[in-house]
C-alpha cells in the first residue's frame, strides 16, 4: 500500500515571489475571501464611502433640526413676552415663516389662533384651529385642545351644529370629558333642547360613579338643578382655552 500525504495539491496556493504580502495575506482570511475582496475592492470602496456619506448626512440633519427648535423656540418665548398684541402677532408669524415644520412654528399658529378668539374673531380663529387640526397626526396630544377651541368658537359664532360635532368627539378622551359634556348641555339649551341637555348631565353624572371627584358631582347636580328653574345657562368662556382642563 503506497503512503498518501495528508496534503491535497489543490489546497496549495502558488506563490508570487513577485508579489509582496498585503494586510489581507496577514489577516490569514480564507483563500476564497481574499480572492473576492482583491477583485472588488473598488465596489466595496463606494459602499463604504456612500454609508459614509449617508451616516454623515443624518447626523447634520439632526443637528440642523434641533438647531432650528431652539432658534424658533427662543423667538417664540420673546413673542410671548410682548405686550402689544401687534407687535406679538408680527413676531409670531415670524416664527412660522422663519422655522416652518418646527415645535415653535405650530405652536404660534395656535397662539394666533387664540388671539383671535380673545380679540372676538371667531370666524378667524375657527379658520385658524381648523387648519392647525389639518395639520397635526391623529394621536398628538394637541388634538383635543385644539378641537375644544374649535368648538368654542363654533359656539360663539352661534354655528351649534359644527360646536355639537366637536364637543361628540371630545367626550370620550381622557382630561376633556368634564369640558365636553358641559359644553353640550350648554349647547342643547341654547338651541331650546333643555331635554337633551338634561339627559347629557344625567349621563355624565352616571359616568362618573361613586368614587369620583366630589365637585364635578356638585358642578353636574348644580347644572341639572338650574335646568329645573329655567334659568339662562352660562356663556361660553370668552378666553380660548390654553391648557388641557382638569
Amino acid at each position: 500500500m503506497s503512503d498518501q500525504s495528508v496534503f491535497s495539491q489543490k489546497d496549495i496556493q502558488p506563490i508570487d515571489p513577485e508579489r509582496k504580502r498585503d494586510l489581507l495575506d496577514e489577516l490569514n482570511l480564507p483563500p476564497k475571501l481574499i480572492t473576492f475582496l482583491r477583485e472588488n475592492t473598488r465596489n466595496l470602496q463606494i459602499g463604504a464611502i456612500c454609508i459614509t456619506v449617508v451616516v454623515l448626512g443624518w447626523v447634520l440633519y439632526n443637528q440642523y433640526t434641533d438647531l432650528q427648535e431652539n432658534k424658533g423656540a427662543s423667538l417664540m418665548a420673546n413673542a410671548l413676552q410682548e405686550i402689544s398684541m401687534d407687535r406679538k402677532t408680527l413676531v409670531l408669524n415670524d416664527v412660522i415663516k422663519q422655522y416652518p415644520g418646527t415645535s415653535a412654528a405650530l405652536w404660534s399658529e395656535v397662539e394666533l389662533a387664540h388671539l383671535d378668539y380673545q380679540a372676538a374673531r371667531f370666524q378667524e380663529a375657527a379658520a385658524r384651529y381648523e387648519a392647525i387640526l389639518g395639520e397635526l397626526s391623529g394621536d398628538s396630544s394637541l388634538v383635543p385642545l385644539v378641537r375644544l377651541n374649535l368648538g368654542q368658537s363654533y359656539e360663539q359664532l352661534a354655528d351649534y351644529g359644527k360646536a355639537l360635532g366637536q364637543y361628540q368627539i371630545l367626550k370620550g378622551v381622557t382630561g376633556f370629558s368634564k369640558e365636553a359634556n358641559f359644553a353640550l348641555g350648554r349647547v342643547y339649551v341654547l338651541q331650546g333642547e333643555p331635554d337633551s341637555a338634561r339627559r347629557i348631565y344625567e349621563e355624565y353624572l352616571k359616568s362618573l360613579g361613586d368614587e369620583s371627584d366630589p365637585l364635578a358631582v356638585a358642578e353636574v347636580q348644580a347644572k341639572l338643578a338650574l335646568l329645573q328653574t329655567d334659568q339662562p345657562v352660562a356663556e361660553v368662556q370668552s378666553q380660548p382655552t390654553a391648557e388641557t382642563p382638569k
